[in-house]
């Protein structure tokens, strides 16, 4: 009786452990092409416009960029900033970051093939006149045709990433 109750309890503890209260579950999110957005400029379009040191390029950001401007996973030469190219590995993380910014949204984007919605990806960067949601860093985007850094986001949204636009959005 008593190793039995013993044998309970231990497996009630060890249920009760498995996870923290309020914990969210993982969810699985559809995401735009990881290799578009590493080697078609949209990581490089982001790093530009949003990732130095006073914007999304420091740890306590939601929405957290790694660029030879800010952020970066591994110090320099003599333990000073590493000023190099953004790695590979820290573009990677980047794409996580973007994609799990909003991952209920960014599912509802991917149904709808790439519409961009309510997705704070989108809205964080607009004026709110056109849309967009207050953002710190003030509008970085407008949402228009004639904007490189909208088409390049909304293109790789819609998995057909449009380098020349990146790269234009890039300055």
């Amino acid at each position: 009786m008593l190793l039995t109750f013993g044998l309970a309890l231990g497996s009630a503890l060890a249920f009760a452990c498995a996870a923290s209260p309020g914990a969210t579950p993982p969810v699985d999110i559809d995401a735009p092409p990881q290799d578009q957005f590493i080697d078609k400029g949209v990581s490089g379009f982001l790093e530009a416009r949003c990732g130095a040191i006073d914007c999304h390029g420091q740890v306590g950001r939601p929405l957290r960029l790694y660029s030879a401007n800010g952020l970066r996973r591994d110090v320099g030469d003599g333990g000073g900033r590493d000023t190099s190219a953004t790695t590979r590995a820290e573009r990677v993380d980047n794409w996580r970051s973007v994609v799990g910014l909003d991952p209920e949204e960014m599912n509802k984007s991917q149904a709808a093939n790439g519409d961009p919605g309510d997705l704070m990806l989108m809205k964080k960067p607009l004026d709110i006149e056109f849309g967009g949601v207050r953002h710190k860093g003030g509008p970085v985007l407008r949402a228009s045709p004639s904007d490189p850094g909208w088409l390049c986001l909304l293109s790789w949204l819609a998995r057909d990433t449009n380098q020349a636009a990146c790269t234009d959005a890039t300055f």
